[in-house]
């Protein structure tokens, strides 16, 4: 009988499956950015809106008015964690969402999955 060896842990520490997305970690907006080893943000996405709610604020937005997630900014993470381009003018312009442990291709490749425009 072969040796059973322990599961792979993902590199990713978002739990998406096919119909969502969710991931603890960092925000930031045009104003301020949360930091630190515990979670202050969570990103959750479905087919038909991404939410990313934390010590920032709480910003709901239908995937028709998501216009492109792609690479964070220079600001606050040196380009890690994602962007999220959108067309809704009370929101700030610049939101963005760091996963806490995972690499950020990863995390713009699983929005892709539920049909978001990515970069």
């Amino acid at each position: 009988m072969p040796a059973s060896h322990p599961p792979v842990p993902a590199r990713s520490a978002c739990q998406p499956d096919t119909a969502s997305l969710r991931c603890e970690g960092h925000m930031a907006d045009d104003v301020a950015a949360t930091y630190g080893a515990e979670p202050c943000a969570v990103l959750t996405a479905t087919p038909d809106e991404l939410w990313l709610k934390g010590n920032r604020g709480d910003f709901r937005l239908p995937r028709s008015a998501v216009v492109r997630i792609g690479r964070g900014g220079l600001y606050p993470w040196f380009f890690k964690g994602i962007r999220i381009r959108h067309q809704n003018a009370e929101f700030p312009s610049n939101i963005q969402f760091k996963e806490l442990r995972g690499r950020t291709d990863d995390l713009i490749a699983q929005p892709k999955l539920l049909g978001y425009p990515t970069t």
